[in-house]
């Protein structure tokens, strides 16, 4: 949308969200508020327990509503109290009475004070209103001092808690007085901090691992596990201990190849890096390493991704309601913590393995002060050449290399940078009709950040970060004439937390971002024969933001997040712009000069959540979204091969994609068992969704924007979920019912049809065994709906050869995908030994299942029963369905050790 008509959609867009927030709450609370009855009955029995959760008690066995102020009503005074079927009002009457506190019904709740001075019983006392002070800090590793990400602090005796930042800082507000504060984290022993706390405290101990073997394997919700379930919905993480335990790819755990045993997130299938979230392309997800995005994240076609293991610390995803922080892609954000290095010992680790191996080394530059970390992954594939006819016709290979520095000058400040770089070549030494000679594609990503505290409650995050990404296609023997496509970034931005009280966690930030893709040009060096050029142009852009956030808790049943994302997206040039009329065909050119702005679009995106605890134990979320996407991935590949990407900007002919989405949700955690389980519908619809005309000319194309045409699309569909996360036996089944549907004017006659990832069945399960000793077992399972393809509807003769007749678009499917991994690793260490090292067996697709990615009809089996692909001769050919699989069983033995 054009900036001249941004008010009358931001005047729309808060009636609107201000509507769908009225009714959420009208529709979870309607029977709190008319259920208020203090002549109900209950039992009750306590002893020593604070006056918050005496109320909290009575509020569950008789259903009714507190309102207090905490500063005023002393919630710290032990009750003891035992009665059997008496009423709430006589209860009240004996507890409250002697404390000088009266109650009276007020609107549907029950309102607590205390009494005047001339009102006060004899036995009452006076209440002092506590002080509240803060502790904050930071959790780490008490081995490598590596920062501890979801860590719990917990109060038992107030019921309070929260957890730790991506930094591994926490802050929490308590009154004066002594208290016993729990920190914990899976896989830790648990540390318990005794305090008479008198002034805001820094505490920030170090968590020890508990013994090797007994780290659980868990994908946690951002919810603190020692309280109800009340944060946004669709929202993961996967932390570095379960990434270790997974099969992976060729004994090499895959960051990418674990998304797809999340439900709501699926795969492209074998040999692919795509993924796709609730019904959103590939290019809608964001991922980004410490805060850099990564454009293409695949090595070799897919099969491995540019993360490596050993580098990863924490991987958080959003597919549900992303935070106000984050945007800039319509489906999912991905974050990846890289590891920060050992700041208490130098150490190093490895995996050799036949595909692929790699080396990490890490330690302090100054103890407890500074730490590096350098983690190097190289292929190990050209041995593949001598199991093929033709050995040396080509020759493929990948290397990526993860590094960071973190440093902390003060207790007050920390200092991170990261850097990332990968390439990926495969060079053909024969000749080839398609004249190319190879292909190669580089990622490379940095990123400065500077935490700061101002003090206990308000924590900063500056971060400069850049980003690159270039593919080329060699059309000379000698490498020195190809075509090159690339898209790169450069962002300020700053983040301000500010942990305003128990309640309220306020967050605000603004970013600056400069953009430059080149959607693909030829250059041209050297003897050999030159090729036409034409001139495609490039695209430079500017992206502003600011945006406002807060997380809120009223009483000990709801929570509320809401925020608001306010985007700026300006075009600059040297540009030529193209007008086509409504047959897109060009009638006018315009060329804008060098740093002239000529497109301006403003989109708001408001964000709110609502998470209702029904008890202890289960808990309702619900949420909406808007998200705006300003840079696209322009593609007509249906191959799992996925470095051929153009990335173009919104501008005259091309409109920001927006995204609304609507959540709801289930979560309950069954207590005698350690089992969760989770449900969660969604519903979502794109505007001014991408799609192409037939037969589409993307590569090379000054035009390409006349290729392109724009409809809407929708998806919805339910996600459950079932873990187990602690044990010798542990893992999780998911399962995700979805449809994907697009409909755009000129496109498969303007009919809806399914979109080419559409799959309305998704399995996966993954399990886990460790015998505690020598032994750990796991194996994963994924099926899927097979993608929809178009196949013909009949067949006619021409020239003596039979030709397909094709219908309606996607009329069809592949056979379902589905898959088996499996993994055995012997330790051959003891459990105490510094030097661990072990033995890992895997097999990629153990059952062999060919799965295909592509169909073919233009072939026919000749005498011998080949496929051949029909000239212009005439004959009389019947054509024969040919289907083209990536991989079967992929067998690896990998030696993986760590010092």
């Amino acid at each position: 949308m054009q900036l001249t008509g941004w008010h009358r959609l931001s005047a729309g867009l808060r009636a609107a969200s201000l509507r769908l927030a009225g009714l959420l709450l009208i529709c979870l609370f309607h029977h709190a508020l008319f259920s208020q009855d203090p002549g109900r009955k209950i039992s009750l029995g306590v002893k020593r327990m604070p006056l918050s959760e005496v109320l909290e008690q009575i509020s569950g066995k008789g259903d009714i509503r507190f309102s207090y102020s905490s500063h005023v009503i002393p919630v710290h005074q032990e009750i003891s109290y035992t009665c059997k079927d008496k009423r709430i009002s006589e209860v009240l009457n004996e507890i409250l009475g002697s404390l000088g506190i009266e109650w009276l019904l007020v609107e549907n709740q029950i309102v607590l004070k205390l009494l005047t001075p001339a009102g006060q019983v004899e036995n009452s006392i006076k209440v002092r209103q506590p002080q509240v002070y803060a502790i904050s800090g930071y959790l780490h590793d008490s081995l490598t001092g590596e920062a501890l990400i979801g860590a719990n602090i917990m109060v038992r005796k107030l019921g309070k808690g929260t957890t730790t930042n991506e930094y591994g800082f926490y802050s929490l507000s308590l009154p004066s007085g002594s208290h016993e504060v729990e920190f914990s984290f899976l896989g830790f022993r648990e540390a318990i901090s005794s305090l008479n706390l008198m002034k805001d405290t820094l505490i920030s101990p170090d968590l020890q691992e508990a013994s090797v073997g007994m780290r659980e394997v868990v994908i946690r919700a951002r919810d603190n596990p020692q309280l109800p379930a009340v944060n946004q919905p669709g929202d993961f993480n996967f932390s570095g201990a379960t990434l270790e335990r997974l099969p992976g790819f060729a004994g090499d755990v895959d960051v990418l190849k674990a998304l797809q045993l999340l439900p709501g997130i699926r795969t492209f299938g074998d040999g692919s890096s795509l993924y796709y979230v609730r019904g959103g392309n590939n290019d809608q997800n964001l991922l980004m390493i410490d805060e850099a995005p990564i454009y293409n994240p695949s090595h070799l076609f897919g099969f491995y991704s540019v993360l490596a293991p050993d580098a990863v610390n924490d991987m958080e995803i959003y597919k549900g309601d992303f935070p106000a922080r984050y945007g800039g892609r319509a489906s999912s954000v991905i974050n990846i913590t890289a590891r920060e290095g050992n700041m208490k010992r130098f150490s190093f680790g490895g995996n050799l393995g036949p595909y692929a191996s790699s080396l990490t080394v890490e330690g302090p530059i100054v103890k407890d002060k500074a730490s590096f970390i350098v983690s190097g992954r190289l292929s190990t594939l050209n041995w593949l050449n001598y199991l093929v006819d033709d050995a040396g016709s080509f020759d493929l290979y990948f290397f990526d290399i993860n590094a960071k520095i973190n440093v902390k000058p003060t207790r007050k400040d920390r200092i991170f940078f990261t850097f990332f770089t990968g390439r990926d070549q495969f060079n053909r030494f024969t000749n080839s009709v398609y004249r190319t000679y190879g292909i190669s594609w580089d990622n490379m990503a940095a990123t400065l950040r500077w935490n700061h505290l101002f003090n206990p409650k308000l924590f900063s995050n500056t971060t400069l970060n850049f980003s690159n990404y270039d593919y080329s296609l060699f059309l000379s023997s000698d490498h020195k004439s190809y075509w090159q496509s690339s898209i790169g970034s450069i962002t300020l931005k700053s983040d301000f937390t500010w942990f305003l009280n128990p309640s309220n966690t306020l967050r605000a930030g603004f970013a600056v971002s400069r953009y430059h893709s080149n959607p693909g040009n030829i250059s041209q060096e050297g003897e050999e024969e030159q090729l036409e050029v034409r001139e495609v142009s490039e695209y430079t852009s500017m992206e502003y933001l600011i945006y406002l956030s807060n997380e809120q808790k009223i009483g000990n049943r709801l929570s509320l997040q809401y925020g608001i994302r306010l985007p700026v997206w300006q075009n600059f040039g040297p540009s030529s712009i193209y007008f086509f009329d409504p047959n897109f065909n060009v009638i006018d050119t315009v060329q804008v000069g060098k740093n002239t702005s000529y497109d301006v679009f403003f989109s708001p995106e408001p964000r709110v959540s609502l998470g209702f605890a029904l008890n202890k134990s289960s808990s309702l979320k619900a949420s909406y979204s808007r998200t705006t996407q300003f840079i696209q991935q322009l593609s007509t590949a249906t191959g799992p091969f996925t470095s051929l990407e153009v990335w173009v900007p919104v501008g005259q002919n091309i409109q920001p994609l927006k995204t609304d989405q609507v959540t709801l949700g289930y979560f309950l955690k069954f207590a005698s068992s350690n089992l969760y389980f989770s449900a969660e519908a969604f519903y979502k619809y794109f505007r001014d969704h991408i799609d192409y005309t037939d037969h589409a000319n993307l590569l090379y194309n000054p035009l390409l924007e006349g290729e392109l045409r724009f409809g809407n699309a929708w998806s919805y569909g339910l996600e459950v979920m079932l873990q187990k996360p602690v044990g010798k036996l542990s893992g999780w089944i998911g399962y995700t019912w979805s449809r994907a549907m697009t409909e755009t004017a000129g496109v498969n006659a303007g009919d809806p049809y399914p979109a080419s990832f559409d799959s309305p069945h998704n399995l996966c399960m993954y399990l886990s065994y460790d015998t505690r000793k020598r032994w750990s077992f796991s194996a994963n399972w994924v099926f899927m709906t097979g993608n929809p393809i178009t196949s013909p509807v009949g067949f006619y003769l021409y020239n003596g050869s039979t030709l397909p007749l094709y219908g309606a678009k996607n009329n069809d499917r592949l056979p379902d995908y589905h898959r088996l991994d499996l993994s055995v690793v012997y330790r051959l260490n003891k459990p105490d030994a510094r030097f661990r090292h072990n033995l890992a067996i895997t097999l990629y697709n153990a059952y062999g299942k060919a799965n295909p990615f592509s169909v073919s009809f233009n072939k026919y089996q000749d005498g011998q029963g080949n496929f051949v692909v029909p000239s212009n001769l005439e004959g009389d050919y019947e054509l024969v369905p040919t289907m083209i699989s990536v991989a079967g069983i992929i067998p690896s033995l990998n030696y993986q050790f760590k010092f």
